[in-house]
């Protein structure tokens, strides 16, 4: 407990209390950011597509069988990173502004979109009169707490339910983000969903709110 306590209050570790449990969860924005001061200067764009390409080849073929086994699991994702604004600044970003730097798009050219209250959708709307529904708001206290659930098409025969939160922070402000999928979740699709999580708060999020970097349309694709 000694040990878990230091690495709770250095923020690699978020717990939380259930009854009579205490639940760890790891938080690898930290490790992530330091991997990158540090580590990253030294890689090569060569190296990284090298490595994935290969993650690729070696796992592709394994996740399409597992998905057809109706693997039933509940991951629980959660993470939290500091930006360097004011809260109220955040939380539009995490709503109605979502479509100024949201990256995870079907089509790069779509429009994404959040209605911002209870009852309100978030998704895609295509150039040619199609769309896609990311999720469902069932639970929104402006500038504070926003929590979206359903069958989002992203899930890929899952269920899915985040909790984004938005907390006041000597910094600026604090975000906390969970999510909970349940479904059909084999361990590379859990490995996914964790990377693309830290990629949107790290990256994508930080970088619109912090610096006002938002999404653009690869130019190779523009018309």
């Amino acid at each position: 407990m000694q040990h878990l306590g230091v690495l709770e209050e250095a923020g690699l570790v978020l717990a939380r209390k259930e009854g009579r449990s205490r639940v760890n969860h790891l938080n690898p924005v930290p490790i992530q950011e330091l991997y990158e001061r540090w580590m990253r200067s030294h890689s090569t764009i060569a190296a990284e597509t090298a490595l994935h390409l290969k993650r690729y080849a070696e796992t592709t073929n394994e996740v399409a069988q597992q998905m057809d086994q109706a693997q039933y699991r509940h991951v629980t994702i959660e993470m939290e990173m500091v930006i360097k604004a004011p809260r109220d600044r955040v939380f539009a970003a995490l709503t109605e502004e979502l479509g100024n730097w949201w990256p995870h798009r079907y089509k790069s050219d779509s429009e994404v979109y959040c209605e911002a209250r209870v009852g309100g959708r978030s998704g895609e709307k295509f150039s040619n009169g199609g769309g896609a529904v990311y999720g469902e708001i069932v639970y929104f206290d402006p500038g504070n707490l926003v929590i979206s659930s359903g069958a989002s098409s992203l899930n890929r025969g899952c269920q899915g339910f985040a909790r984004e939160e938005v907390l006041d922070h000597p910094e600026g402000t604090l975000y906390k983000r969970r999510g909970d999928i349940w479904g059909t979740v084999p361990e590379e699709v859990e490995t996914m969903y964790r990377e693309g999580t830290r990629a949107l708060m790290e990256h994508a999020l930080r970088a619109y709110v912090e610096q006002g970097v938002g999404y653009e349309v690869p130019k190779a694709e523009t018309k």
